[in-house]
């Protein structure tokens, strides 16, 4: 279905007439409107520990739309800005072999490129070497590391076949499902797993209140969907934090269309056949 309001001017009129700044489920990604939910903010804090206290290598696993990425760029937010810190953020760690991933990640660390692997490799324990003299801490972020070929994982194994009395580097792989099977074909590097963690589907509570964080951000602090509606949504959206906005998405271009007030039943279930 093709919408008929293209005229942004208009759009704004009718947001404002609901108390809304802006769109409160755009699907960009925005910092402002990231909400930890308890599910996934033990997930963070396990992070956190992982990196302050050099824990290593940890894998985040989940199905797609679960907010991997949202919390890897959380990490390099918060991060990247600390004086003792260097951290490397791939956003997509494709990586077609060991050299491809050397290759990255010395790249996103500022280390110059080498025409070997075993010369990146030696470049990259030297900048290791360095922070750790410096004490300073680096931080690898691989977000969709599912995709990554399974030699890729040797540049993993070299960064902690070298450790002081502390790790180094702290890994944080982001992936779906299939790259628990990808780490299990490398022996070494998964038992230097120190911890597996899984992005669960947001609970009803967790759900509603993601969606009343995103609204005051923009501007409204009372509801906009209706319980009943906002059930069928989330039962629709089998608690996908990302299926989740984007069904109030479809909704809200249907609420602007209409001369209803909130999400109505009618309204969420329109929005769940499109």
């Amino acid at each position: 279905m093709t919408f008929a309001f293209n005229d942004a001017e208009w759009r704004m009129t009718r947001l404002e007439r609901l108390g809304l700044k802006e769109d409160p489920f755009k699907l960009s990604a925005d910092p402002r409107y990231l909400y930890l939910g308890s599910e996934h903010l033990s997930v963070y804090k396990q992070l956190l520990n992982i990196i302050s206290r050099r824990r290593g290598l940890g894998l985040v696993i989940g199905d797609m739309g679960m907010g991997k990425s949202s919390l890897a760029r959380r990490l390099y937010d918060v991060h990247s800005a600390e004086p003792n810190m260097d951290v490397c953020y791939i956003h997509t760690a494709a990586f077609k072999s060991g050299m491809d991933a050397a290759r990255q990640i010395s790249t996103s660390l500022g280390v110059d490129p080498q025409r070997s692997f075993q010369r990146q490799m030696e470049s990259i324990e030297r900048k290791m070497a360095d922070a750790y003299i410096a004490k300073r801490n680096v931080v690898i972020l691989l977000d969709d590391a599912q995709l990554m070929d399974p030699s890729a994982l040797e540049v993993i194994h070299r960064l902690y076949n070298f450790d002081y009395d502390a790790k180094v580097a702290q890994v944080l792989a982001f992936g779906q499902n299939e790259m628990l099977g990808l780490f299990e074909q490398n022996k070494a590097v998964n038992a230097r797993v120190f911890a597996r963690l899984i992005l669960s589907p947001l609970a009803l509570g967790s759900a509603l209140q993601m969606v009343l964080f995103r609204l005051n951000v923009a501007g409204r602090n009372a509801p906009l969907i209706h319980d009943n509606a906002f059930e069928l949504l989330y039962e629709s959206s089998q608690g996908v934090p990302r299926e989740i906005i984007r069904l109030c998405n479809i909704a809200i271009d249907l609420l602007l269309q209409s001369n209803e007030s909130m999400i109505t039943l009618a309204i969420a279930e329109e929005a769940v056949k499109l």
